[in-house]
């Protein structure tokens, strides 16, 4: 549209260009008819005068025939720049419309970008609390080993040192079995050879002295015979007597003697019979206590094996974990840079739509200035014809409508002006617009180059996040599972130390017994 209408003001410019010769030719003509006509009333007089009349007719026809054509002519050219005219405020208004959309854009741009900047710091507090709770788990595994070799430690020198002071126990108990057995045979033969001794002495006494009373006995019969005196015989008598109770209180200390060993002999033997009953019990003890150690020491094996799995089942969800966490940060940063490319490339778009449309605005100006100058070189045109239409007293009624159409036309000038002076503001505040544009595009490079986001990356960020979540919730859950594990070992050295005790309290039987 623009180039025909290009096309069509060349075309009449070349037709107004071509026009004006014609005027100016039409009062030569009348020059050259008034000089004729004045050459010819030289010598005619007034009788010439029907000539001069026709003359000025056809001026004045020619005349009325030029400004009928040039009045079509600027009719025509000012419709097409009424045209021009409403085209560049259409294209104005659309401008205007498309700035609007894109100021709207991008202050939605700008919240998206701060919404993003919110959810990324939050998704990085998230991350750096996830970080801690890893350090302190990682800390706690470390810790966690530590201590398992510390208990396995313990354990193995506390097995190695039960096993030893097993084998001294049993070791000393058979020991002091062998010597009570021993000491009790050599106290009981003692006894019984003293019993013996004792007992043979007393036989040995009892028959010299039986002997010897029986000595006597002869000895006084063969007194009683040979003596007289019956005073000596009695004397003899009581001695006699006396001797004989002697001899039975003899026996019977004797025999009480003989008793009190016999019931000597069956306490020793009672004795022996009691210390073998505890012999055996301790061997009962001993073999409960080992069979006892043993399911202990297995038990503590099998825990310390499911801590061990537990442990490798932690330490290889953390490195797990670890990775997602760096998958994370790489999916972050390729959405950033994605983010930041993509919002670079709309910003490059869009600084090239504005350009164009700065470029068209150019266009348009430049077109409502060659408008205007081609209005003003009509307007000289008509001034000029004004000039030489204002000779003619006859043409007062076509000058007057020539002025009415010359207003009309410096009115739509006037409003040309106008236009032209709001789309050069419109271009100013186009201007200011991509300034502002630019400085907001600049803005946002800045923004995103720290953390930026779409929509969509945001929910896989909130994916993350929930995953994150999900994850140290199972962190805790292991920790939990840590604490449960740390309390059995608790309550597993709590029953090797009452495991102990009782080692402890045999120990101390056996001591007590050596003593014995």
């Amino acid at each position: 549209m623009t180039a025909k209408n290009r096309n069509k003001a060349s075309s009449g410019e070349k037709t107004t260009s071509s026009s004006p010769p014609q005027v100016d030719a039409s009062p030569k003509q009348q020059k050259s008819s008034d000089g004729v006509c004045g050459v010819s009333a030289i010598p005619s007089g007034s009788g010439s005068g029907g000539g001069g009349g026709v003359c000025f007719k056809l001026t004045l026809a020619l005349f009325y025939v030029a400004l009928v054509a040039a009045g079509g002519f600027a009719a025509f050219y000012l419709q097409q720049a009424l045209e021009e005219i409403h085209q560049i405020g259409a294209k104005n208004e659309e401008t205007a419309r498309v700035n609007a959309g894109l100021h709207g854009q991008m202050e939605s741009v700008l919240q998206q970008v701060e919404s993003v900047r919110s959810v990324m710091d939050g998704l990085e507090s998230s991350l750096a609390v996830t970080r801690s709770e890893l350090a302190a788990a990682s800390g706690r595994l470390k810790k966690g080993e530590v201590e398992k070799q510390r208990l396995e430690e313990a354990l193995q020198k506390l097995q190695n040192d039960l096993l030893r002071d097993l084998s001294t126990g049993i070791s000393e108990v058979k020991e002091a079995r062998e010597r009570d057995f021993s000491s009790l045979e050599s106290t009981v033969e003692q006894r019984l050879a003293e019993v013996s001794l004792s007992v043979s002495s007393s036989v040995a006494e009892f028959t010299n002295a039986q002997g010897e009373v029986r000595g006597q006995l002869t000895d006084l019969k063969s007194r009683l015979g040979d003596a007289e005196d019956p005073a000596l015989v009695k004397q003899e008598l009581e001695a006699i007597a006396e001797a004989v109770a002697e001899l039975r209180v003899a026996e019977r200390a004797s025999e009480a003697i003989a008793a009190s060993l016999g019931k000597q002999i069956g306490s020793v033997s009672t004795e022996l019979q009691t210390r073998n009953q505890e012999v055996a019990s301790l061997s009962e003890e001993v073999d409960a206590m080992r069979a006892l150690m043993q399911e202990t020491v297995g038990s503590l094996k099998q825990t310390v094996t499911a801590a061990e799995v537990s442990m490798q089942a932690l330490q290889e969800r953390s490195l797990a974990l670890e990775g997602e966490v760096a998958q994370a940060q790489e999916a972050v940063g390729s959405m950033q840079k994605e983010a930041q490319e993509r919002v670079v490339q709309q910003a490059q778009q869009r600084s090239d739509d504005l350009e164009n449309r700065a470029k068209v605005s150019e266009e348009v100006a430049r077109s409502l200035a060659e408008l205007t100058s081609r209005v003003e070189s009509l307007l000289a045109k008509y001034d000029s014809h004004e000039s030489a239409l204002a000779a003619r007293a006859g043409l007062a009624a076509g000058l007057d409508t020539l002025k009415t159409g010359v207003e009309e036309i410096r009115s739509n000038m006037a409003d040309l002006a106008e236009r032209q002076a709001k789309q050069v503001a419109t271009g100013s505040t186009l201007g200011e617009l991509i300034e502002e544009l630019d400085r907001r595009l600049s803005e946002l490079e800045q923004s995103t180059r720290d953390s930026i986001e779409t929509p969509k990356h945001l929910e896989n960020l909130r994916g993350l996040v929930v995953a994150l979540e999900g994850k140290a919730t199972k962190l805790e859950h292991h920790e939990q599972a840590i604490s449960a594990l740390q309390d059995a070992l608790e309550q597993t050295t709590s029953s090797l130390a009452a495991l102990s005790t009782p080692a402890e309290e045999t120990e101390e039987i056996v001591q007590s017994e050596q003593r014995e």
